[in-house]
């Protein structure tokens, strides 16, 4: 992942940490917390890697 990617990642773990806490899903928060400290670290999850090459290219918008 690109540095724009990863701020990307962040922004969205980020936002994902606050919408647990508020809904005081605790175990939520405190996973999203810890894949933010981990990226910042250095730590890379395959599953955010490979979702991410997949879908290169393949913007596509689609109606709901």
């Amino acid at each position: 992942m690109n540095s724009l990617d990863l701020e990307v990642v962040n922004v969205l773990f980020f936002q994902q940490m606050i919408e647990a806490v508020e809904e005081e899903q605790w175990n939520s928060a405190a996973m999203a917390l810890y894949k933010l400290y981990a990226i910042e670290e250095g730590e890379r999850f395959n599953d955010l890697t490979n979702d991410l090459a997949e879908a290169d290219g393949d913007w596509e918008a689609t109606a709901a």
